[in-house]
């Protein structure tokens, strides 16, 4: 009995790993295009490349390659619309927003009985308007700047962010004096690989949210350096205000376009981190937010590979 069954069960096992073998190498092509798609940023949405595959997945890298063409043409089409209204908004906002300031200006020069007050605040919420309006063009078009699509066609050069720290803060100078918030500086030699209009406008919107949500008399420091994180250096930039802070559970919904967390006070349209986020992952890096050093406020933190 045990010669016939020996026989009989050493075939059945070499039929079952020759047919495990069979089918492994029979799809080991469709292993090797998920893998392939796996490893794609979600922004990456170029072809791929159909002549390396197998006769037997080639229909399928096709048609994937035709549904990558089209989210990439409505994704295109997107940014460019949201670009050119941003363009064909700002032209006109800054018209208007001229003759708004030049009002305020005459009806805070003109003595109290010749304005009346319901007049003066009406000035005074249309300039508030504008101004709003204004910074929502700049933003859009900033954040349709920051699409990958349009990095990735730009060179990288190195950005000093000791450089870069410096002239943001003396950009948000006089708003911090008007709000008398105390806006200092700490910095630490540092070069990265980037673009630097793109890095200037993810500091402007963190040093801005700042400086928006901080109270009166408060405290909002920026800060550049290096550090070695995970065992390689890095160049970071960080921003820390002793405002109201954002909780834990909202750090991930405030990174979203628009969303502002329920009860703000304050004027905001939900961009600012949205479009600093944005441009981070430009950079293949995301922002960090935590808890300032005190025990409230907001640290914003961005970390960068460091170049010698």
């Amino acid at each position: 009995f045990l010669r016939v069954l020996l026989p009989n069960v050493a075939l059945l096992l070499l039929a079952a790993i020759a047919v495990t073998w069979a089918v492994a190498r029979a799809l080991q092509p469709l292993i090797d295009l998920k893998q392939a798609v796996e490893r794609r940023s979600p922004r990456d949405l170029s072809p791929i490349l159909a002549d390396s595959a197998p006769a037997e997945v080639r229909p399928l890298v096709v048609s994937l390659n035709r549904l990558f063409g089209l989210v990439n043409t409505q994704t295109e089409a997107q940014r460019r619309f949201v670009a050119d209204a941003a363009h064909q908004l700002r032209t006109p906002l800054a018209g208007l927003q001229a003759q708004v300031e030049a009002w305020a200006q005459a009806a805070r020069s003109m003595a109290t009985g010749e304005l009346l007050p319901l007049r003066v605040d009406q000035v005074r919420r249309m300039r508030d308007a504008t101004r709003r309006t204004s910074q929502l063009a700049n933003q859009l078009l900033a954040l349709s700047r920051a699409d990958s699509v349009s990095v990735d066609a730009q060179p990288e050069q190195q950005v000093d962010l000791k450089d870069l720290c410096e002239g943001i803060l003396s950009l948000y100078l006089d708003a911090a004096a008007d709000r008398q918030i105390d806006l200092g500086l700490e910095t630490q030699e540092a070069q990265v690989r980037g673009h630097a209009w793109l890095l200037r406008e993810l500091l402007i919107n963190l040093v801005d949210n700042a400086v928006r949500y901080t109270p009166v008399g408060g405290r909002v420091t920026l800060r550049c350096g290096q550090s070695f994180e995970s065992d390689k250096r890095c160049a970071w930039l960080e921003v820390e205000d002793d405002g109201p802070g954002i909780p834990c559970d909202e750090q991930v919904r405030v990174l979203q376009r628009f969303y502002r967390v329920p009860g703000t006070v304050g004027e905001g349209n939900g961009l600012g981190l949205a479009i600093a986020d944005e441009i981070a992952r430009a950079h293949h890096t995301q922002l960090q937010l935590a808890v300032g050093a005190m025990g409230h406020g907001l640290r914003v933190r961005v970390s960068f590979d460091a170049v010698a």
